[in-house]
């Protein structure tokens, strides 16, 4: 089975980069916080933001309810992001947005 077909699974979402996966571990470990993937299918499918208010603070955002904590470091592995909150590490294809937006 090729890398790219193993990459990808029933729903046709690709998987993130094993390099990618590895550099999430070592932060997780040094950092003591979580890995979440709960923004990582709808970042896929472009309906992830990197939102940036008016003070500079980034937040990774799904909707006007739904999003993070600021965003305290970002890193570029491959295709993908890894975003350092305050409380969690999140993985996002490197295809989304950043937008400026409002914040209360």
């Amino acid at each position: 089975m090729s890398e790219e077909a193993e990459r990808e699974t029933s729903t046709n979402y690709r998987l993130p980069t094993g390099t990618t996966l590895q550099h999430c571990a070592k932060l997780a470990v040094v950092e003591d916080k979580p890995i979440m993937f709960d923004y990582w299918t709808d970042s896929c499918d472009k309906k992830v933001l990197i939102g940036v208010r008016d003070g500079g603070e980034k937040l990774l955002v799904k909707s006007e309810e739904e999003y993070t904590s600021p965003v305290s470091k970002i890193y570029k592995v491959e295709s993908e992001y890894i975003i350092i909150t305050e409380n969690s590490i999140y993985i996002v294809s490197a295809d989304i947005a950043t937008k400026r937006i409002s914040g209360a």
